[in-house]
């Protein structure tokens, strides 16, 4: 679990199993992570979807949403969020919102059965970039 404080309220992120069964948030991640996605908006959208996703399990009250609308709401409200969370920084205790969502991905990697999933996709993709070609010479016609 991550927490941070802001306006002297501690927020608690936990991934539950719940949303992110039902959100495509993961894929954005891999997506990024990869190196795959290089639009800026993109990028910049994906930290307050991580961030509402992480909201979820123990701030559902002030950041739930049922339909489309909603979730706009919502988003609208971590996104304010998030500027109040880099206004309280300072030059001893800076606060970004790249650093938020670097601890984000740490705890999406720590979740046990997405760390192992994670890890077989990792491997599966070394493995099929690694792979030796076998020649196909024999295939050629004559």
């Amino acid at each position: 679990m991550v927490t941070f404080n802001v306006h002297g309220k501690e927020y608690k992120v936990v991934f539950g199993y719940g949303l992110l069964t039902k959100t495509d948030v993961l894929d954005k991640v891999q997506g990024i992570t990869d190196g795959k996605e290089r639009s800026l908006q993109k990028m910049i959208s994906l930290l307050p979807e991580l961030l509402l996703a992480g909201l979820q399990k123990k701030h559902k009250e002030e950041f739930g949403y049922e339909s489309d609308s909603e979730k706009e709401a919502a988003l609208d409200k971590v996104c304010d969020l998030l500027d109040d969370y880099e206004d309280e920084g300072t030059e001893e205790n800076p606060k970004s919102g790249f650093d938020l969502y670097q601890l984000l991905d740490k705890e999406l990697e720590k979740n046990g059965f997405l760390s192992g999933l994670l890890n077989a996709v990792a491997e599966a993709q070394s493995v099929e970039k690694n792979a030796t070609k076998l020649p196909q010479d024999h295939k050629k016609k004559n």
